[in-house]
């Protein structure tokens, strides 16, 4: 199997695995809505690592086998996009457009998050986000399964 392929797969499964670590963390918090400001910034240090994490993975794939990640202002956007469409004799689609719908509203806490310098955070916001977090979790699982299938067979060739 080619060392580049097998190499993909190993990143791709340690991200995931981040991401999960992190979901777990989420999970493991009390109910944020009624959240000291403690745990609220530990809830969105853990969602900001969360997406990080799985923001890496696809931006390795686009590199990897799309010929390099979109460009321009908006290009975490369009990233997500294009994980979300197969593009015939390249690769199937790596997300689903249920994880996909997930993933823009982690990104939309995200770009939050990295721009709120002076903020107190929203436990219900928080919240809301950490439920889309922990339901992204198994379709991110059943989607790089997927992917990586493909992977496997793409490596034999």
């Amino acid at each position: 199997m080619s060392p580049r392929i097998q190499r993909l797969r190993a990143e791709l499964a340690s991200d995931l695995g981040t991401f999960a670590e992190k979901v777990k963390e989420l999970a493991g918090l009390s109910d944020l809505t009624t959240a000291a400001r403690p745990i609220l910034a530990e809830a969105a240090v853990a969602l900001h690592h969360a997406y990080g994490a799985i923001e890496s993975a696809l931006a390795r794939i686009a590199r990897s086998i799309d010929d390099g990640i979109p460009e321009g202002p908006d290009w975490h956007q369009a990233l997500l996009h294009v994980m979300s469409i197969a593009i015939d004799g390249v690769r199937p689609a790596v997300l689903s457009m249920e994880t996909l719908k997930l993933l823009q509203r982690l990104l939309g806490f995200r770009h939050f998050f990295r721009h709120a310098y002076a903020v107190d955070f929203d436990g219900a916001r928080l919240q809301d986000v950490r439920a889309a977090a922990v339901a992204a979790l198994p379709l991110l699982e059943s989607d790089f399964a997927r992917f990586d299938r493909f992977l496997a067979e793409a490596g034999e060739r």
